[in-house]
C-alpha cells in the first residue's frame, strides 16, 4: 500500500483533473472558486487528508458527471482505517 502522503498527493491530482474538466464546462466553472486553496496546498504536499467538507463539495460539483464512485475511490477509501 502506498504511503499516506502519496495517497494525499494522488487525491490532489484527482481534484486537479476534476477542476480542469469543470473549466471546460462554463456552467460549472464557478464551483472551482469554492475550493479551499489551503486544503489543496496541504493535499499537494501530502500533509492532510481530504476533509469531509471538501468531499461533500466535490460530490455536489460532480453530480451527474463522474459520480460517487470516482470520489469514493480517490478521496474516501484510501483514507479509511
Amino acid at each position: 500500500m502506498a504511503a499516506r502522503s502519496e495517497l494525499r498527493k494522488e487525491a490532489y491530482n484527482f481534484i486537479l483533473q476534476i477542476l480542469g474538466d469543470l473549466s471546460e464546462s462554463s456552467d460549472k466553472s464557478e464551483w472551482s472558486q469554492c475550493i479551499p486553496l489551503e486544503e489543496l496546498r496541504l493535499l499537494k504536499e501530502g500533509l492532510a487528508d481530504p476533509s469531509p467538507a471538501l468531499v461533500a463539495l466535490l460530490r455536489e460539483m460532480l453530480k451527474g458527471d463522474k459520480g460517487d464512485s470516482a470520489i469514493e475511490a480517490h478521496l474516501i477509501k484510501p483514507f479509511n482505517p
